[in-house]
């Protein structure tokens, strides 16, 4: 189940888009070893290869790992590893789409984590992405806060403090989004994930053009790309280029626009995606005319020959 946005206002229809592509932050939690010789050596060999398939973005080999970590952690009883691997495998149940799956393990796990600590915030956290991509916006907001109040760690209060800014945005609730934004803002540290930055640089976008927020569209989408590109996030990162580019043809910025059309091109053809690449192209060898860059001509046309 995944429906749109619900936002209040025509205004605020771009925001939503803006907001709406973004990959899905969630943090796999590790196998617990507070007393190594009480845990099923199974559960920990089927969790740490879960862990490590995730982290090289193999999601389907995660799952399947995650499950069978799961059952064997019902087979024996142990609480935390059910809890514990119910939340990873909906993680991987999150990034495939399947919300209901997803929403129904983190219910599992939160039933057995209990209602404070970092493991009970980490699940709030979880269950808000899945409302926020149901398109749940309030949902999503309410959830965020409860993992505050759970313990949340600092990373965990910017990635709360991110959700309810999206959701107070999508909402139209403009003064409330500028608000949130600006304490998580303050709040990021250099362990804040990448693509914890990219999100909060398409807040700004959608808070600048919903005239709150001071600053400039295509600055900002430029750094939201390079903070997709850091999260190895690379549609989105593509997305972002073309808002970029976007807003520089608004300002007749043909050189800006050119940067960032021909690098879309060569990102979608590196990804196989020639059709969308040879639109890139076309639009980047239109803009290297009206820039009257010998330069970027050449570029354009050697991209479009390679198409």
């Amino acid at each position: 189940m995944k429906r749109g946005f619900r936002v209040q206002g025509s205004g605020l229809r771009g925001q939503a888009s803006v907001l709406g592509g973004l990959a899905v932050l969630v943090i796999v939690s590790g196998c617990s070893t507070p007393k190594p010789s009480r845990l099923d050596p199974e559960i920990k060999g089927l969790s740490d290869g879960a862990n490590a398939a995730y982290h090289r973005g193999e999601v389907e080999r995660a799952d399947a790992l995650y499950g069978k970590a799961l059952q064997r952690a019902r087979l024996s009883d142990n609480r935390v590893e059910i809890s514990r691997n119910a939340y990873n495998l909906a993680l991987c149940r999150m990034m495939a789409g399947k919300l209901d799956e997803a929403r129904g393990l983190l219910n599992q796990a939160e039933a057995l984590a209990g209602v404070k600590g970092q493991e009970a915030a980490r699940i709030r956290l979880a269950e808000s992405e899945v409302a926020r991509l149901s398109g749940a916006a309030d949902e999503s907001g309410q959830l965020a806060r409860q993992a505050v109040l759970a313990g949340a760690d600092r990373e965990g209060r910017v990635h709360a403090l991110l959700l309810q800014s999206e959701a107070a945005l999508v909402s139209g609730q403009v003064q409330g989004a500028r608000e949130f934004h600006k304490a998580a803002k303050s709040a990021v540290s250099g362990k804040t994930p990448a693509l914890i930055q990219a999100r909060l640089e398409a807040v700004a976008v959608g808070l600048v053009q919903a005239g709150v927020l001071a600053g400039d569209v295509g600055a900002l989408q430029l750094s939201r790309a390079d903070w997709l590109k850091k999260a190895g996030q690379f549609k989105d990162m593509v997305s972002a280029l073309d808002g970029a580019a976007q807003h520089f043809e608004k300002m007749e910025k043909w050189a800006e626009a050119f940067d960032c059309r021909i690098r879309s091109a060569q990102s979608l053809l590196a990804a196989g995606n020639r059709a969308s690449a040879m639109g890139s192209a076309r639009q980047a060898l239109d803009l290297a005319e009206r820039s009257g860059l010998a330069g970027q001509k050449a570029l354009a046309a050697a991209v479009m020959k390679e198409l």
